[in-house]
């Protein structure tokens, strides 16, 4: 079969591209080569993460895989068959464990078996979904897609050290069509902290921040054992029929309260928006729509740089060809 050529410069020239690349080349059987690899990025190449990324699916595909190494900038991919089954993989570094899922949850959806990975590396890093987004608002989207996998979260791994431990099962998938172009009934408003190795007062002051917006807010704090340390907060509203969320990592020099407040104030933006999913969410949620069975359509905040990349690569690999209209995604999926 005839290798796809993927320009990794083109659109926001990150990562996404290529987990994108992965996943897709994976479940359609199609061999690439992508180059120019994260070249709009301060490093170029091929990071700790990514590294895993391409390791990790290569070994659960059996792909033969050229250019695997440390800041690579080209890289040629191509898989056999995905098999699932219990695996462990450690990003070695503070790298997302969030975005190395980005690339394993699709194709495992398409795997022969149940899957049970073990995870090692940044639970909450600067730049990527935290785990606690991933798991109180991603995971619970794609479910409504028909997605099967639940995530049990062991240890925190703060950015820059890491060392955090998340557990990923997931089953064998039938992709179902999602069509959001309005909010339904807004049914809660919700809050997740998470802490590790700071003062417990911390979670009380970042909670009084988020109620002085949200009275009613039904809030979690928890604490979990990590080699470094650190503090995050997550806050998402439930809607009948969509789920949109914000989070925040506590920074030095930044008070609780304000962390709390400033989280709150971007919920409430969202919320105020006419928008279905939340800015982090729209370019996530396009794989599942591709490749599920039927018609699906989400109201987007904006046309990322992000969304734009995967409105490039996705119909590589599927040969289906999005529609945008006044920040509306449309698609008829493959599934």
């Amino acid at each position: 079969m005839e290798s796809i050529t993927i320009d990794g410069s083109k659109g926001e020239g990150g990562g996404q591209i290529l987990r994108l690349a992965l996943a897709l080349s994976c479940i359609t059987k199609k061999p690439f080569k992508i180059e120019n690899i994260r070249a709009n990025r301060s490093k170029p190449g091929l990071q700790a993460q990514h590294l895993t990324s391409v390791n990790a699916i290569s070994y659960i595909s059996r792909a033969v895989v050229d250019g695997a190494k440390i800041g690579s900038t080209e890289l040629s991919f191509s898989p056999l068959n995905i098999t699932g089954g219990y695996y462990t993989f450690d990003i070695g570094t503070a790298g997302s464990i969030t975005l190395l899922m980005q690339s394993l949850l699709p194709l495992l959806v398409f795997a022969d078996r149940q899957s049970n990975l073990t995870l090692m590396g940044g639970t909450h890093v600067p730049h990527s979904p935290t785990i606690d987004y991933y798991s109180n608002v991603f995971l619970p989207m794609v479910r409504k897609m028909g997605v099967n996998a639940e995530l049990e979260i062991q240890e925190f791994g703060w950015y820059p050290k890491g060392g955090g431990k998340v557990i990923l099962y997931t089953k064998p998938s039938k992709l179902n069509s999602i069509e959001l172009l309005e909010k339904s009934d807004l049914i809660s408003i919700n809050g997740y902290a998470s802490q590790s190795n700071l003062p417990e007062d911390i979670l009380t002051r970042e909670e009084k921040g988020v109620r002085e917006v949200f009275p009613g807010v039904i809030y979690n704090k928890k604490m979990k054992p990590s080699g470094s340390m650190g503090t995050s907060l997550t806050l998402w509203a439930e809607y009948d029929n969509t789920i949109i969320g914000v989070d925040s990592l506590g920074k030095k020099g930044l008070p609780a309260e304000e962390l709390g407040s400033s989280s709150a104030r971007k919920l409430n933006k969202q919320i105020k928006s006419k928008a279905t999913v939340d800015q982090w969410m729209g370019d996530q949620l396009l794989i599942y729509m591709a490749l599920a069975k039927g018609a699906s359509k989400i109201k987007v905040p904006k046309i990322t740089g992000h969304i734009l990349s995967c409105l490039d690569v996705i119909p590589l690999f599927t040969g289906i060809e999005f529609k945008i209209d006044d920040d509306i995604i449309s698609v008829d999926g493959i599934g």
